[in-house]
C-alpha cells in the first residue's frame, strides 16, 4: 500500500512538472510573440487601404490585392476578417455589401455562396480570395503573420486551422472576445491569444475580471483609441501588465501620443508605416 501510494505520489509530481514545462514552454513563446509586435508597432487593419485604378482609397477590402500591397510595402502582422459562405466555406471578408457580382450589389449582411463570392469583385475593384489562397501567400512568405478576426466562429475556425492546416498554427495571432473563448482556443492548439475587449460587457472590464484572464498569459488587450483615453481605464490594463493594443488610428499625431501613453501597437489602415520601424 505504501509502495502505491509513493508510486501515485510521483506519477502526479511528473504529471503537474510536465504541465509546468508546457506552461513555460508557451509563456516564452507568448514574451516572443510581445516583442515582435512590440517591434513592428503596426497591425495592418483588414489587410489596409488600396487603390483602384482611378486612385480611390478602400479600406476594409480584405482583398487580394491589399494583401499583396500590405506585404509588399514591408508589413508583416495583417489583421483579417473571416467569415463562412452560405455553403460553409471559409474566405476572407467583412460584411459582403462590399460585393459586387457585375454591377449588382449583393446584400449586406448575407453571406453568398462560394461560387458567386468568387466571382464578385470587392467594392467593384479587388479580387477576393478562399482561404487555401490565404494559406498558399502564407506559405510563400514564411515572415507573415495574420491576427484573425472571427467573431462568433473562432472555435470552428481553430478546428479547421488546426485540423487542415497545421503547419499554420503558429503564424495565427486569435482574437477572441469574451474571456471563456479562451480555453477552446489553446485546446485547438494554438499559443497566440489577444483579447480585443470591443464586444465585453462592462462586467469582462473590472480590473478584476481584467486581472484574471491576464494570467493566462495573452499576447495582448486590444481596445478601442478612445478607450485608452480613459486614464483609469488604461491604469487597470496596465496593472494587468499585458501589452495593450488600440485600434482604428491612422493619423500620426494620434500615433504618437498613444505611444507615449505606453501602448505597444496600433491597427491601422495605413501600409506606409513599416519604415518607421527601428530593426
Amino acid at each position: 500500500m505504501k509502495s502505491f501510494i509513493l508510486r501515485a505520489a510521483a506519477c502526479a509530481s511528473a504529471v503537474i512538472l510536465l504541465s509546468g514545462c508546457g506552461n513555460s514552454e508557451r509563456n516564452a513563446k507568448v514574451d516572443a510573440m510581445r516583442t515582435r509586435l512590440e517591434e513592428n508597432k503596426y497591425i495592418i487593419h483588414a489587410c489596409g487601404e488600396i487603390a483602384d485604378e482611378s486612385g480611390q482609397t478602400y479600406t476594409y477590402t480584405n482583398s487580394k490585392e491589399a494583401l499583396e500591397n500590405s506585404y509588399n510595402a514591408g508589413n508583416r502582422v495583417i489583421e483579417m476578417d473571416f467569415h463562412y459562405t452560405s455553403d460553409d466555406h471559409l474566405v476572407p471578408g467583412y460584411a459582403w455589401g462590399d460585393l459586387y457580382l457585375g454591377d449588382e450589389q449583393m446584400t449586406p449582411g448575407v453571406p453568398p455562396s462560394l461560387s458567386d463570392y468568387l466571382q464578385c469583385k470587392i467594392d467593384g475593384a479587388f479580387t477576393p480570395m478562399t482561404f487555401e489562397d490565404v494559406a498558399e501567400f502564407m506559405r510563400a512568405h514564411e515572415d507573415l503573420f495574420i491576427v484573425t478576426d472571427t467573431k462568433e466562429e473562432n472555435e470552428k475556425f481553430c478546428k479547421l486551422i488546426s485540423h487542415d492546416y497545421p503547419d499554420l498554427e503558429d503564424r495565427f495571432i486569435v482574437q477572441i472576445y469574451h474571456a471563456k473563448e479562451y480555453e477552446p482556443v489553446i485546446r485547438s492548439g494554438f499559443d497566440y491569444v489577444i483579447f480585443t475587449l470591443y464586444e465585453t460587457e462592462e462586467a469582462e472590464r473590472t480590473p478584476e475580471a481584467l486581472l484574471g484572464i491576464a494570467k493566462k498569459h495573452l499576447v495582448g488587450f486590444t481596445v478601442y483609441a478612445e478607450w485608452a483615453d480613459d486614464p483609469q481605464f488604461l491604469e487597470s490594463l496596465k496593472k494587468t501588465d499585458t501589452p495593450i493594443y488600440v485600434h482604428t488610428v491612422n493619423e500620426d499625431a494620434e500615433m504618437a501620443a498613444y505611444f507615449d501613453l505606453g501602448i505597444k501597437g496600433i491597427y491601422t489602415d495605413r501600409t506606409d508605416l513599416s519604415s518607421n520601424i527601428s530593426r
